[in-house]
């Protein structure tokens, strides 16, 4: 009965029909015999097929096997995989239909299929919160019964990503949980940069691709990732050594076109025009050598230093730059989207022409502050081309957050209903770094949910979490998060370098009986799986409490205190970040 009840939590239905009086039995002594998929399936569905098979032995003990084709002999036995352009069903949208005797599941892409094999899996108790098989929640038992049902799920954006930093040769196994973490929660477009050297203490910048395809875009491609390539990526194709010949290509800063120490210069001159033109043939050779990308982006460096020459004092130099971009790439890749970053004054300002190029997407990246009207001309001039997407800092940026990202399960959610209301195409969120998935996670769980259910209720779902996650705990564990968000860091959020000394005695006062709090449920706990669960939230309580310490009194010692907390749980490096990045972020 329990089960029943947990699957009832599982949120994302869209629509459902009069439940049929007989359930669905899966398991042992069961009435499912085995998985069906299309004949000459692509690899996507052969995966979802495959994943569908592993977790049901790992539930049930059973095998089912895969076949292609009504072959199993209980044509009525099975659960099918169907491609089909079902009415009612959009991008990466699908259907899972129980009934008595079998499951249909349904998707116009076969993306959409394995999106509808992990709701399946949710809703015989599956959860997958936290990324790699040891933090996920899988239920064992000889038998499963699921009521019958007709189920829709469409999203309310179509592409749904994340840009995950500490990618490099060193990461790669944290890179391939992160990524099948990711297709597991529906999200479905990832960014990455081909070769971003980090320019903090230790890796927790590094985008490097180059180091990590061989190994992770397989597990992209068999999951139906939208892969795009960008970020900062300027040196890949307009190189610094191009100084040497051609100093008027590059940025004029206080009058001197000049060559400073990397990673914040070298700034192209966006109004030169054969500057451009060599970058527009450098990005267009790169195309079409590599058609597993989707997007391919025209970033310029990052940290500033823009050009100040008369030419590219014009808001729109930078832009029809990249529209020439797009022009060259058009001729070579014409189904690939090249992205304009409208980042800074110098690219916030759309085109004055009504209808920006259909080969061009925007990616907009905000400052601080309300910015929709200007997004919403962005949104309105690329109604005919890519779309728009919204880059997103606070999910997931230790950077943004100097070392802090707060747990925001209200704000996720607000995240893709407001993309949705404003008209965006897709969000994608700063991940810095993978390592440090905890607090990350956490908060993208809550966007993918709403992602696929607008109208999220954020209580019901925390509360199934607690349910699934920590046992005989979880009324407690309720209540601490609600502590947490109510009294410790209520919202909305405020950086704490500037709010630390008005704030830090309600911090104190709260961490203080969330503790307490934690040090009961720990002792009312023989699950180790559970105390270890306890023990991450006190450390993100305790670290929250050190870190605001730190920012109200600006004291080294107490900074040196924060980063002694990191370097002495190295266990919890999920939950906080290491202690070289902790001080090198915080130390000005």
């Amino acid at each position: 009965m329990k089960l029943l009840v947990l699957i009832l939590l599982v949120t994302g239905i869209l629509t459902s029909c009069t439940p049929d009086p007989k359930p669905l039995l899966i398991g042992k002594k069961g009435s499912i015999f085995g998985i069906v998929i299309p004949e000459n399936p692509d690899p996507v569905v052969q995966f979802a097929a495959s994943e569908l098979a592993a977790y049901i032995k790992k539930i049930t003990g059973k095998e089912l096997p895969v076949a292609e084709g009504s072959t199993t002999g209980h044509k009525r036995n099975e659960i099918r995989l169907m491609l089909k352009a079902e009415e009612g069903l959009g991008w990466d949208g699908f259907t899972v239909e129980i009934t008595g005797s079998g499951i249909c599941l349904i998707s116009r892409e076969p993306r959409g299929l394995l999106y509808a094999v992990y709701s399946l899996l949710e809703r015989m108790g599956c959860s997958f919160f936290y990324p790699g098989q040891e933090e996920e929640i899988v239920p064992r038992q000889n038998q499963v019964e699921l009521a019958a049902d007709t189920l829709i799920f469409n999203p309310v954006l179509e592409h749904r990503g994340l840009a995950p930093y500490g990618l490099f040769s060193g990461s790669v196994e944290a890179g391939r949980r992160f990524f099948d973490w990711m297709a597991k929660n529906r999200l479905n477009y990832v960014l990455v940069s081909e070769n971003r050297p980090s320019d903090c203490a230790g890796q927790a910048h590094a985008m490097i691709w180059n180091d990590v395809q061989e190994e992770l875009l397989p597990e992209l491609q068999k999951r139906g990732f939208i892969i795009e390539m960008s970020e900062h990526c300027t040196p890949v194709f307009f190189p610094r050594s191009l100084y040497q010949e051609h100093p008027d290509w590059f940025a004029m800063n206080g009058g001197v076109r000049k060559l400073g120490p990397p990673p914040y210069s070298g700034q192209m001159c966006y109004s030169n025009r054969e500057a451009v033109e060599y970058y527009a043939n450098a990005i267009a050779s790169y195309a079409a050598k590599h058609p597993e990308f989707h997007v391919i982006g025209t970033w310029p460096l990052d940290g500033g230093e823009y050009c100040e020459c008369k030419d590219c004092r014009d808001p729109e130099t930078v832009f029809r730059a990249a529209m020439h971009v797009a022009e060259r790439v058009k001729q070579v890749r014409p189904d690939i989207l090249v992205e304009h970053l409208a980042y800074h004054r110098q690219t916030w300002q759309p085109p004055s022409m009504d209808d920006i190029p259909s080969n061009m997407s925007v990616l907009w990246c905000p400052d601080a502050g309300n910015m929709d009207t200007l997004a919403g001309e962005w949104i309105r001039k690329a109604r005919h081309a890519g779309g728009v997407y919204q880059f997103e800092y606070y999910m997931g940026d230790n950077y943004r957050t100097r070392a802090n990202v707060w747990l925001r399960p209200e704000y996720s959610a607000g995240v893709a209903r407001h993309a949705s209301e404003m008209g965006f195409r897709g969000v994608i969120s700063l991940c810095i770094t993978i390592d440090t998935w905890w607090r990350s996670c956490f908060n993208n769980w809550f966007f993918a949910r709403a992602c696929w259910e607008p109208n999220l209720d954020i209580q019901k779902s925390l509360l199934e979490h607690c349910t699934r996650h920590y046992g005989n705990q979880a009324e407690q564990a309720f209540e601490v998060f609600s502590l947490i968000f109510r009294e410790m860091q209520p919202e909305p959020y405020i950086d704490q370098v500037a709010s630390a000394p008005e704030r830090i005695d309600r911090v104190r006062s709260a961490a203080g009986i969330i503790l307490g709090r934690l040090d009961s449920m720990s002792r009312g706990t023989e699950d180790q799986a559970v105390t270890k669960r306890i023990g991450r939230l006190k450390t993100y309580v305790e670290y929250f409490r050190l870190h605001g310490e730190a920012m109200a009194d600006g004291d080294p010692n107490t900074l040196e205190r924060l980063a002694d907390y990191s370097r002495n749980n190295p266990e919890q490096g999920m939950v906080v970040m290491y202690p070289e990045y902790i001080v090198w972020r915080n130390t000005d």
